[in-house]
């Protein structure tokens, strides 16, 4: 952890022990690396619908650093520069369709590396919701329970999101993921960057101030 991690780590801290399952305000400022387009079909349906894949850059509202999710729910939707109260960091809370799904996602982080490009970003996304959907034994975009195809992700980002899907099977550890969950909206994961645990902190720390400054209004009035 860096100094300023360090230090915003031991801060939060400082602020008390706050539920993180308490809410807080979330924006998503925009695409981290830009987005690709895909089609994906879900339970082998013959309707398949066009999504944006990418990451999501990140801000917890109070301030901290920003980070990259991706989302877990293709049925909700964000809109880009708007700020979403009532998100929660759910941990291991979040109940997936795919049972593997938590130790799959640590161990895609683990295979993929660094995202730095908009087609890296699209197939890392792409994954996530192969992972997060799938429900038959194998992962493959062409084939199971949760299809994805076409769109301006094919050829390069469907590749990228195909060789680390078959490098998970046999990848070792990986981060622990967490969720953030709202309803109503895209639920997304995030991991390593900040670590979850860091973020729980944020998560902990906004929350306390915000109960301090609720104690100190009511005191006012």
């Amino acid at each position: 952890m860096n100094k300023t991690s360090f230090r915003l780590a031991a801060v939060l801290c400082a602020l008390g022990a706050a539920s993180q399952a308490q809410a807080v305000g979330v924006t998503f400022t925009g695409f981290a690396h830009g987005s690709e387009s895909v089609n994906y079909s879900l339970n082998s349906g013959s309707t398949s619908t066009a999504v944006s894949a990418g990451g999501f850059t990140t801000l917890i509202q109070g301030g901290g650093p920003s980070f990259t999710s991706y989302c877990v729910d293709l049925a909700e939707t964000i809109s880009f520069g708007t700020l979403y109260t009532g998100y929660t960091s759910v941990g291991a809370g979040h109940v997936f369709a795919n049972a593997d799904a938590y130790a799959d996602l640590g161990r895609l982080y683990a295979v993929a590396g660094p995202i730095l490009d908009s087609a890296h970003e699209a197939a890392f996304q792409i994954a996530v919701w192969e992972i997060a959907y799938e429900t038959t034994p194998t992962y493959g975009l062409g084939t199971g329970s949760a299809r994805f195809f076409g769109g301006s992700a094919d050829p390069s980002a469907l590749g990228f999101a195909a060789t680390w899907l078959t490098a998970v099977g046999s990848a070792s550890g990986g981060p622990s993921v967490n969720v953030l969950d709202r309803q109503g909206s895209q639920d997304v994961i995030y991991a390593p960057v900040p670590e979850p645990s860091t973020i729980a902190l944020m998560f902990a720390g906004f929350v306390g101030l915000a109960a301090v400054a609720r104690r100190r209004k009511a005191k006012r009035a």
